[in-house]
């Protein structure tokens, strides 16, 4: 008789665990973490790409070639095409502020926020200089930081999960 209750009394802490672990893992496929996933690829022509994402579009990216872009998921109701922008990504430590203009989403983009070389000019003779590279350094640090990014604009805001691809830095280090 005791080895019975013994034995119902492990098999039902056995069932209260399982559910526990079931329950947790509900709870993290339901994650706007769990939702996305960071890609690093490189373009048939070798340029670099990091992009978060969801749903089959990318709501974050940017890559290297022959401009620098930045393209991001507008937080919020985006504006009109081609009107300014702007927008603040942060880590938790650290922050940077970016100016652009909105852009139509577009193929596997689900991106309504862009800006172009960091937003350096064309003509600016720092364009891939010495400037330009510690802000682009500032950037990469901030995506490689292992913190959850934080996408704000005005009142409006959300979160994606840390920058886990892997091998993604060292051709964005080479950029410009």
């Amino acid at each position: 008789m005791r080895d019975t209750i013994t034995m119902g009394a492990r098999m039902k802490t056995g069932m209260n665990l399982a559910a526990m672990v079931m329950g947790a893992s509900l709870v993290a496929l339901a994650s706007p973490s769990a939702a996305g996933s960071w890609k690093y690829a490189e373009t048939k022509s070798g340029n670099p790409e990091l992009k978060y994402i969801e749903n089959g579009k990318a709501t974050f990216y940017i890559g290297c070639g022959r401009a620098f872009g930045l393209h991001v998921k507008y937080p919020g109701k985006p504006g009109e095409e081609e009107k300014p922008a702007a927008i603040t990504i942060s880590n938790g430590k650290d922050s940077m502020s970016f100016k652009g203009e909105f852009e139509k989403p577009f193929e596997d983009m689900a991106t309504t926020f862009r800006q172009w070389d960091l937003g350096f000019e064309r003509q600016d003779p720092d364009l891939y200089g010495e400037k330009w590279k510690a802000v682009r350094d500032q950037l990469l640090n901030l995506l490689d930081a292992g913190q959850p990014l934080t996408i704000s604009a005005d009142k409006d805001s959300y979160k994606l999960p840390p920058n886990h691809a892997r091998k993604w830095r060292a051709s964005f280090d080479d950029c410009g």
